[in-house]
């Protein structure tokens, strides 16, 4: 652990870590997040800094409460941020939650799709229900989050999609099982599908593909596992969640008004 404490320490330096750039591109914005993890907290932040109202979705209620306490504590106003229970993996839920959002604030102008699951093993180990459950949240999940909101964005005819998929979905990269690989492939097929079906309404949908990220699964890694997915970067680190939240607030405002049906790899130029 010492080690992995070290290397980790050694990444952060790297990226010397900047504030956000003062920037207000969410005044009067409203963006759903589904998903409660490491990237939704940084993206959360980011938005929020930029003027957003926004709504966490997330399976576990507990998650939800975490990261609005989180929040909160970071000094965010909480009447910005509504926190509803959802298993995305049920078309009805994800309708229910939309339109309780719409109902309080009137509109949803960018949707970013974050929840995601993973299951990695070797196709010899996999069983059916390892397949399916990655596939229920990483693709059908993504299905439901983004059909619950299209009409709403045909109705304003404006939005921004933002799916977040994976170099693994990019590349297959080794280590990532089949069933996580396929799902974030699909995310990806998706994203460059909806932008020609949800153009005509001014509707945006894009994907980012993120490499190795440090989030609460970093410090489960053996420090080889670190040092090799380090020096594979040709910039020398691993990711900060703060450069996928930067990523997903470019793509989810109008700066990215004529940037549609593109997979952005934010991934220090790796490869494989």
């Amino acid at each position: 652990m010492e080690a992995i404490k070290k290397l980790y320490t050694k990444n952060t330096e790297l990226s010397e870590k900047k504030e956000a750039p003062e920037m207000n591109r969410y005044e009067g914005k409203v963006v759903l997040i589904t998903g409660a993890g490491d990237v939704t907290q940084a993206t959360s932040a980011r938005l929020l800094q930029e003027g957003a109202k926004i709504a966490l979705l997330d399976y576990s209620k507990k998650a939800l409460e975490e990261a609005v306490q989180q929040l909160a504590d970071e000094g965010y106003p909480t009447g910005n941020i509504m926190s509803l229970p959802c298993n995305v993996c049920k078309m009805g839920e994800c309708e229910a939650v939309t339109n309780k959002v719409v109902e309080k604030w009137s509109r949803i102008d960018t949707l970013v799709v974050t929840a995601g699951i993973t299951r990695h093993c070797s196709i010899d180990e996999m069983s059916d229900e390892d397949w399916q459950a990655v596939i229920d949240v990483n693709l059908t999940g993504v299905f439901h989050s983004v059909k619950s909101v299209v009409p709403i964005m045909k109705k304003q005819r404006q939005g921004h999609i933002v799916l977040i998929s994976s170099i693994g979905g990019r590349t297959g990269r080794p280590g990532v099982g089949v069933n996580y690989a396929a799902s974030k492939a699909g995310v990806n097929g998706m994203a460059m599908n909806l932008a020609y079906a949800l153009g005509p309404w001014n509707i945006n949908v894009n994907s980012i593909a993120p490499g190795p990220l440090k989030g609460r699964m970093f410090l489960t890694m053996k420090p080889e596992q670190v040092e090799k997915l380090s020096s594979g970067c040709p910039l020398g680190r691993i990711g900060e969640m703060s450069d996928i939240a930067a990523a997903i607030a470019y793509l989810g405002s109008d700066e990215a008004s004529w940037t549609t049906g593109e997979v952005l790899d934010v991934n220090g130029g790796l490869q494989f």
